[in-house]
């Protein structure tokens, strides 16, 4: 049987690559050929669109596989109910079937699989929710306690836009400048912009 093997990974290339190990060894055991891999890295699974899930689409319409193999309902979608039924459904009609390795029981179940998947479906919204008020919380604390969110100020070493300014008008190179100053050429371009903007 010509298999198809799906993952999604937020941020972990790690768990990608472990995602992956254990659907391909899944496949092996069963006696599947794994005909293509479609992994959407950086994406996560609350967004509309994943491109290599569109091309796995595209390419069971076109008849390149039998079986799609994923990991695990939250790792087609964690926008809802339903978008996995929409998902599945999209498979479905393409004269696929589906297989989901944490989930097997679902390959058993018969009529009974649509009620169960909106069911997982639902699960794996409301953990996307409750991680995301967890996040939220953690960051609301993190600036009550008087903590500092997001990049670090940038060390411009003493010098000002005015400075840079008139390195510029002396003719030397952003490298020469960032060579001279130890601050990088996008800062040094930045502190540049300041004295456009305050004589533009």
């Amino acid at each position: 049987m010509k298999v198809a093997i799906y993952a999604r990974v937020s941020t972990d290339r790690q768990e990608s690559l472990n995602q992956i190990a254990d659907l391909r060894e899944f496949a092996r055991v069963r006696g599947y050929e794994v005909v293509n891999e479609y992994v959407d890295a950086d994406v996560s699974g609350k967004v509309e669109r994943k491109p290599q899930l569109e091309v796995l689409l595209t390419d069971a319409h076109q008849g390149r596989f039998e079986v799609v193999v994923f990991w695990s309902f939250d790792r087609l979608t964690r926008r809802g109910p339903d978008d996995a039924a929409d998902i599945l459904a999209r498979i479905e009609a393409t004269g696929r079937d589906f297989v989901s390795y944490r989930e097997p029981a679902l390959n058993t179940l018969g009529p009974w699989r649509r009620v169960v998947v909106d069911l997982l479906a639902i699960v794996a919204h409301m953990e996307a929710q409750r991680i995301s008020e967890r996040t939220k919380a953690g960051l609301a604390r993190a600036r009550a306690n008087g903590m500092r969110l997001g990049r670090p100020p940038r060390d411009y070493k003493g010098l000002t836009a005015a400075d840079v300014a008139r390195m510029r008008a002396a003719g030397l190179s952003w490298s020469k400048m960032e060579a001279d100053a130890g601050i990088p050429a996008g800062s040094l371009r930045r502190l540049a912009k300041i004295v456009l903007a305050k004589t533009g």
